[in-house]
């Protein structure tokens, strides 16, 4: 039956079926195959899979982050940047990866970072010198910290798809030095790179001045703050720290920074919509896809042959790096997490791998997918806010995606990378 169900998600996905389709399509034809399930399963599951509570969690950090964007932070956020690192050697470039890691702890979304910081950032660095497909590629390969920084919406999914063991809070928490190593690498290979094509500093801020660029940017940067400390401290659940950042993200936008009013906020609530419906929807038709995956037997067949090859888990999460590399190609993080926790959370579960530790080697591998074509949608974003072509920015961004892999690879062998802070807060 698993071959059913995955040459029938691959051959619907080829022929252009969106893809929670093709999940309950592949699905719908995997019962039919099995004589003894009845199709009555798929509704059942599909409706199951959509049944949970801490799934509210979603669509409120999606209104969150479209509140917190549309709020008047951008601004405020760059010019902090600015002020840091805009003195050095491609100090437009720097900043636009420091704005995105501030962000990524705004949204939880790569493609809001991106739409939010590429309209201003992109052109403001064409206009100081710096090549459009440059321009394009760093954005987009910046913008790829914002399911990694928490909050993270790919990151409350798999906590809730890969069993009631694995805590969402820790996996916020083991997200949060991955991100910061994803930064620091995007700024070395920019500023590596500004030093040879010779981009130009940008602003030379006295310190004495970065604190006046820094308050008014306080109220927005606190907002990640005050939700890890909420659900540290055991004051709120995730679902319900979700609320208080939608709660929280209202006040600064209508009464610090003035910039929401009512006529703002209704296309935010209706764009909220429309993206939480397109979530829930993958969601609900890929737990009748998982659940037939599961009971095929493709996991333990699977486990069988990885044991086959090693028990060493650094060997093993290896090979589950390049599988994810190659699946990241041609699939979105969302889908592929829901399709494939599944079938290598046994895997790993079976050499005593840490779930949170492989939660975030995941998440990390499956959005540097983000960055390769043909459904890599940053840099669809990117290239349209450059105005350059897709082949142009694609060989731009190779060097950043290699640092991204170079962090992967970090944070695959030394496992401490992401759980020291889980392991060190949640302690206490």
């Amino acid at each position: 039956m698993s071959a059913i169900l995955i040459g029938g998600f691959f051959l619907f996905c080829l022929i252009g079926v969106p893809i929670a389709f093709a999940m309950g399509l592949a699905a719908m034809f995997g019962i039919l195959w099995h004589d003894t399930l009845p199709m009555s399963l798929l509704a059942q599951r599909t409706l199951v899979g959509a049944d949970s509570y801490a799934l509210l969690a979603i669509p409120f950090f999606i209104l969150a982050g479209n509140l917190m964007n549309g709020g008047g932070i951008t601004q405020r956020i760059i010019d902090l940047a600015l002020a840091m690192v805009g003195r050095f050697r491609g100090g437009l470039a720097l900043t636009s990866v420091l704005a995105a890691m501030i962000f990524s702890g705004l949204s939880g979304s790569a493609a809001a970072d991106a739409s939010a910081l590429g309209k201003v950032l992109i052109p403001a660095m064409k206009k100081q010198g710096y090549g459009g497909g440059f321009a394009a590629a760093l954005m987009a390969s910046a913008c790829v910290n914002g399911p990694i920084i928490p909050p993270s919406i790919p990151l409350v999914i798999y906590g809730l798809s890969a069993g009631k063991g694995v805590s969402i809070i820790a996996l916020f928490l083991g997200g949060i030095v991955p991100g910061v190593l994803l930064g620091l690498a995007l700024m070395v290979m920019a500023y590596w790179i500004s030093v040879r094509r010779n981009y130009p500093t940008t602003e030379k801020v006295p310190l004495a001045e970065i604190p006046s660029r820094l308050v008014p940017a306080l109220p927005a940067m606190l907002m990640p703050i005050i939700i890890l400390l909420g659900v540290v401290g055991g004051i709120v659940t995730v679902t319900e720290s979700a609320t208080i950042a939608v709660l929280y993200a209202l006040f600064i936008g209508k009464f610090v920074y003035r910039e929401l009013t009512l006529r703002s906020i209704w296309p935010m609530l209706v764009q909220t919509a429309l993206d939480t419906a397109l979530v829930m929807f993958i969601i609900a038709l890929s737990n009748g896809f998982g659940w037939l995956l599961a009971i095929s037997g493709l996991p333990k067949a699977l486990a069988a042959w990885i044991a086959s090859v090693s028990n060493d888990p650094t060997v093993i999460l290896m090979l589950i790096n390049v599988l994810l590399l190659v699946i990241g190609i041609f699939m979105e993080p969302l889908p592929a997490l829901l399709i494939l926790i599944p079938v290598l959370v046994p895997v790993v579960s079976a050499v005593g791998i840490d779930l949170v530790h492989f939660g975030l080697v995941m998440v990390f591998n499956l959005c540097l997918g983000l960055l390769t074509p043909p459904v890599g949608i940053l840099l669809y974003i990117c290239a349209n806010f450059a105005g350059v072509r897709l082949d142009e920015e694609v060989r731009e961004v190779m060097p950043f995606l290699y640092a991204g892999i170079g962090v992967l690879v970090l944070i695959t062998v030394f496992p401490g990378l992401v759980l020291w802070v889980p392991t060190v807060l949640m302690a206490g």
